[in-house]
């Protein structure tokens, strides 16, 4: 007589004990990849694939490419559950914690109400201060700062202990709300301290930013060249890139450098206008420098004879 076979084990998520098919629709409610990045076995490779694929793997992509909807932190702790909860007066509380029980450490995963724009055409001042905001989170937690924010661990796959704690959303400004007054945001220095040695996000502002402002020096060399910019700026990109300690894929650096090329050649003024402008212009900006340097260093010169003739009067006393 054949035994009748075992019934299948019930995956729950979180403390109310949700099964597999609610747990999924918050997911899908948390999280916008539709084609993400996914893989079982970092050494094998990440590739895109249809999300209802992806959700099979033990990591998922965050966050779309040109969005910014989830704030995750890497908190390499045995007590990272804990430090994720504790979060009255100190931080928001997560929408999530998935941890690995192996050893305790776990991804926290705080959703943005609006999805920020990464791209050049978004609001910087909101890039900012979702990198800001996600810097104050890492501190709350004490997170890894060497996390790049692209791939987490799935929650829904059966490797890991997923708690999945509410469906809320946060706007930047409620997060700043809880995090300044615990101390958490960083100063308003801290983004050119960031751009020394960059993480996650970061990394793409640096090299738009730094690339863009050595393009524009670099026109002077390519006028009616616009093959060679854009090859001088591929290279420059690439250069940067390289002194990161995690750099950005060929994919991403492709899109900040046709986004950077392809406005300088078709919007800059700069280049539109031509050589003899340019160097018009240059000349005009230097001695504009030269007459403010010396208005300075009259004024200087100025006031140190004055402080001298005033102690030699003292001393004539």
């Amino acid at each position: 007589m054949t035994s009748p076979p075992l019934p299948a084990p019930v995956t729950t998520y979180g403390p109310g004990g949700l099964d597999t098919a609610a747990a999924r629709q918050v997911w899908d409610h948390l999280h916008l990849s539709r084609y993400p990045l996914a893989t079982d076995d970092f050494d094998a490779g990440c590739r895109r694939m249809p999300r209802t694929a992806a959700l099979r793997r033990r990591h998922i992509e965050v966050n779309p490419n040109p969005l910014i909807r989830l704030l995750v932190i890497d908190v390499d702790h045995p007590d990272a559950v804990l430090r994720a909860l504790s979060s009255l007066g100190n931080h928001p509380m997560p929408a999530a914690i998935i941890e690995n029980p192996a050893n305790g450490h776990a991804h926290a995963v705080w959703p943005v109400t609006v999805p920020v724009n990464a791209t050049n055409y978004g609001s910087r001042q909101a890039l900012c201060l979702a990198q800001a905001i996600e810097e104050a989170l890492r501190r709350a937690v004490d997170g890894d700062p060497a996390y790049t924010g692209r791939m987490m661990k799935n929650p829904l796959s059966p490797d890991h202990l997923c708690h999945l704690l509410s469906k809320r959303t946060y706007t930047l400004r409620q997060m700043q709300g809880v995090l300044a007054p615990a101390g958490h945001m960083p100063s308003r220095g801290w983004h050119a301290q960031r751009r020394r040695a960059p993480v996650g996000y970061g990394r793409n502002e640096t090299l738009f930013h730094s690339v863009r402002q050595f393009g524009y020096r670099a026109i002077r060399h390519h006028w009616g060249d616009p093959d060679g910019f854009r090859a001088t700026v591929s290279r420059e990109l690439a250069l940067r890139n390289a002194d990161f300690s995690v750099p950005l894929s060929d994919n991403e650096l492709d899109h900040i450098g046709k986004s950077i090329s392809g406005w300088t050649i078709h919007h800059s003024r700069m280049w539109n206008d031509g050589p003899a402008v340019y160097d018009a212009t240059f000349i005009t900006i230097q001695a504009a420098r030269g007459r403010k340097g010396a208005a300075k260093g009259g004024a200087a010169r100025a006031e140190q004879s004055r402080r001298l003739r005033a102690l030699a009067e003292t001393l004539a006393l």
